[in-house]
């Protein structure tokens, strides 16, 4: 008699024990999914942001490089008529100085800000927007 009044005071409940049990561990794990596929969605998002501003430099940087490539050009065979005024001179050589320092830094920044926005991008990817990792919490 006893035995049978534990028997069932054991498995009294039991299978809904059970049930609930596996409901929750599929909750977890479809959290768990959600939570990958969010933060994949975030990173992806890092990524397409940053390989804008890459792809804007990049631009800025073939443009400059060809617009220097002139400069140098115009100072090297850029030659003014002869019995051209010497303050026309100065001046064409003053422009022609200004123009290549400017586009020097535009060259110098646009590939500083191509390795900022990569830094930014893996500073952000490793210690931001992480891939979540599960915890007993």
């Amino acid at each position: 008699g006893g035995a049978a009044v534990g028997s069932w005071l054991w498995g009294y409940n039991r299978e809904n024990f059970k049930f609930d049990r596996e409901m929750r561990q599929k909750n977890e794990i479809k959290i768990l999914e959600f939570r990958n596929v969010q933060s994949q969605l975030w990173r992806e998002d890092i990524r397409d942001i940053i390989s804008l501003t890459e792809k804007k430099m990049d631009s800025y940087l073939i443009i400059s490089v060809l617009q220097l490539d002139a400069c140098v050009g115009l100072f090297t065979e850029g030659r003014l008529e002869p019995n051209t005024p010497a303050w026309m001179l100065h001046l064409y050589m003053m422009t022609l100085g200004a123009a290549f320092m400017y586009l020097l830094m535009s060259v110098w920044f646009a590939m500083h800000a191509s390795v900022v926005a990569q830094c930014s991008s893996v500073r952000l990817l490793t210690q931001f927007v992480r891939l979540p990792v599960p915890t007993w919490e």
